[in-house]
């Protein structure tokens, strides 16, 4: 591992979060030369698919044109890397096909190992974690320095370029740069995700899911369970006789943002997951040993606030698979709307193709020197519902790390400049 003392005090990126999207930039970022930063709030990177258990990447691959059609990655360089990598070392299997997408399953656990190692072996990469923003000064339109904390100590850096990959787009609140936010009725609902352990194979494959389904509404109905618990679904995890238990909760007035809110979401999700496992061991075959083996480090959360960017992707991006030249990244997963607890509606583009995600929704409207990747990017409520996932935040952050190198810039020289580079990384196959 390098020494990375001179990183950490003046980087020329600072990434802000160490999801996949953060990952992705900090890498693309360092692979270019840049002395760059990453500075996550938690133990370990990985974001959702660590710390909230989401057990699948979605969004690494094409829309299938057919049944028959074998699985493409959507976006060069990173995507490919991980998948590869990932199944090489047993960490991932798949792609699996469900319905008209494609996922990569993987095991949340070994994620955070591969990202450490990934991280710590690049040379001008260096990694902070327990360690988040606590504000930023901003002069002439440009963030020049961010004051970062970790339990009650604080300290200034002066990056060249910052990439905000938080999910929560703090650095534009911090900034108090125009952001939107989508009124909590219609917000993305969150997702509260456990992992189970001892849940045999059979009880999740066949007509199984359906089974579990009709039990939990009648230990509803008959008041063994809390409403809550309808909003259940299981699925079998990479590893033996493991199994995750997905809740997404009503949270009717929720707002990701607000530490009240947050606060109900986990305990809430952590009395109706403890329920449904109990019910489930008396109830049903295959259950009788089941126990809750992982709980998550935070709640899954959708949605909070966007970043208003140079150009805002929108829903009729994605649902007539626009692209231009200004594309840096594609997204091809359906618009997941999830509004409700009654699980998801998808809205598919009317052909199998991707949407070209523009490097102007990646660079912030009025300052200068800031980037953004992930689900907190300009995109309007729906089409981020699209934007979200993990596969396209790798993808998106990759491209705002890399543009993130040439600051200077203005958008439209920039995003030809991106596309150049993306393209001599290694190819979708």
């Amino acid at each position: 591992m390098s020494d990375t003392t001179a990183i950490t005090k003046n980087p020329d990126v600072l990434v802000i979060g160490g999801g996949s999207a953060g990952v992705a930039a900090a890498l693309a970022a360092s692979r270019m030369g840049a002395e760059t930063l990453l500075v996550e709030r938690h133990g370990f990177l990985g974001g959702a698919g660590t710390a909230s258990l989401v057990h699948s990447f979605c969004g690494l691959y094409d829309l299938p044109a057919t049944p028959e059609a074998v699985a493409r990655a959507a976006n060069p360089g990173l995507v490919v890397e991980f998948e590869r990598e990932l199944l090489a070392q047993g960490i991932a299997q798949g792609p699996v096909r469900m319905g008209r997408v494609d996922v990569l399953m993987h095991q949340p656990q070994k994620l955070a190992l591969f990202l450490d190692k990934l991280c710590r072996i690049q040379q001008k990469l260096g990694v902070l974690l327990h360690t988040e923003v606590a504000g930023c000064e901003v002069d002439e339109k440009r963030v020049v320095e961010v004051t970062l904390q970790c339990r009650g100590t604080s300290w200034k850096v002066r990056p060249r370029t910052v990439v905000d990959a938080s999910g929560d787009a703090v650095v534009a609140a911090f900034a108090n740069h125009p952001w939107e936010q989508t009124p909590a009725h219609e917000l993305q609902r969150p997702a509260y995700i456990v992992g189970l352990g001892d849940v045999e194979a059979a009880a999740l494959i066949g007509d199984g899911p359906l089974k579990i389904a009709g039990c939990l509404v009648r230990a509803i109905q008959e008041k063994k369970l809390p409403a809550e618990a309808a909003g259940a679904h299981f699925r079998g995890g990479a590893a033996l006789n493991e199994a995750f238990l997905t809740l997404d909760l009503p949270a009717d007035a929720f707002d990701a943002t607000d530490a009240r809110s947050l606060t109900e979401i986990e305990m809430q999700g952590r009395e109706v997951a403890f329920a449904i496992v109990e019910h489930l061991r008396t109830a049903m075959d295959g259950f009788s040993r089941a126990r809750v083996a992982t709980l998550p480090v935070r709640a899954g959360i959708r949605e909070s606030r966007r970043w208003i960017g140079e150009a805002t992707l929108t829903e009729e991006d994605i649902l007539e698979s626009r692209s231009d030249d200004q594309a840096v990244a594609n997204a091809t997963w359906p618009m997941e709307l999830r509004e409700t607890a009654r699980g998801p509606r998808l809205l598919y583009p009317k052909e199998p193709k991707a949407c070209g995600i523009p490097l102007g929704a990646l660079r912030a409207r009025d300052l200068k020197n800031v980037f953004i990747a992930g689900r907190c990017i300009s995109a309007t409520h729906r089409a981020q519902a699209s934007t979200r996932v993990m596969g396209t935040a790798l993808a998106t952050g990759q491209a705002a790390g890399i543009a993130a190198t040439f600051p200077e810039q203005d958008t439209a020289n920039l995003a030809l400049q991106v596309r150049r580079i993306l393209s001599q990384l290694e190819p979708v196959t």
